[in-house]
């Protein structure tokens, strides 16, 4: 599961009309459909959203990348769904309904999209691209460096993860059998080596970069310059348009959504 998810932030190359806007542009455009999953808690607005997400993949050419991740986090989803549901039940005065699995539902159903909007967006950007989005977007520095490391690590971490499953799986582990338990104990071998790996990687780009006089300037030179085209602008336009049209149904219109 978490290997699956951690691939999904692993930019995939491409010269589509995706890959080609600028990393602005499909920032808002991930973050919009954020919001409108999150505004709507009708299944029918969410399930919208998620096709949306799914011809924008498509056109991007990383569909089978985009569902893999949105596959692999199927447990992640699961537990929300039934930690969402056994809470709703410990109320006072809740009991065990179909509008109480339906509200389960729906939340896990956010999820789905909210995790498929960013999958899109990482699969199609690169780190660098992204960087340069959050200084031109006044975003300081050192937060916009720390943030892309942790994103350029996590290709890393996905391989060295599956790596550390299969060596523990030929020493005789068994990490399918049991209940949910025994199962998270089991994993215990893996995110133990998996974390030592992670201090030594850190620690060696803290090396790295304090041998290359890391801040010793504050002004920032890029090879590539941000600059928005015609297409990024109404492409912003269209999605700013689309937002709005779904902020006036769901707060001013009356009309009655499935």
């Amino acid at each position: 599961m978490l290997s699956s998810i951690l691939r999904g932030l692993q930019f995939y190359p491409g010269k589509t009309v995706i890959h080609r806007l600028d990393p602005r542009v499909k920032l808002l455009i991930s973050l919009l459909l954020m919001a409108t999953a999150a505004m709507y808690i009708e299944v029918t607005i969410i399930t919208i959203v998620i096709v949306v997400e799914a011809l924008l993949s498509t056109v991007a050419k990383v569909f089978s990348r985009w569902a893999r991740t949105v596959y692999g986090a199927a447990p992640l989803i699961i537990l929300v769904f039934i930690a969402n549901f056994l809470f709703k039940l410990s109320m006072p005065g809740q009991t065990l309904s179909f509008q109480s699995i339906y509200e389960s539902l729906q939340l896990a159903y956010r999820l789905v999209a909210f995790l498929a909007s960013f999958s899109i967006f990482f699969l199609t950007t690169t780190p660098e691209e992204l960087g340069m989005a959050l200084t031109k977007m006044k975003v300081p520095y050192m937060y916009t460096f720390a943030f892309i490391s942790a994103i350029r690590f996590t290709p890393i971490l996905a391989e060295e993860l599956q790596s550390i499953v299969d060596a523990q799986k030929s020493r005789g582990l068994e990490l399918e059998k049991g209940n949910i338990i025994s199962r998270l104990r089991r994993y215990i071998p893996i995110l133990v080596p998996l974390m030592v790996n992670v201090l030594r990687r850190s620690y060696e780009l803290a090396e790295a970069i304090e041998v290359k006089c890391f801040g010793a300037k504050k002004n920032r030179t890029y090879l590539k310059e941000l600059k928005m085209t015609t297409k990024d602008w109404i492409t912003l336009s269209v999605s700013i348009t689309l937002f709005t049209i779904a902020i006036y149904i769901r707060y001013f219109s009356r009309i009655t959504i499935p």
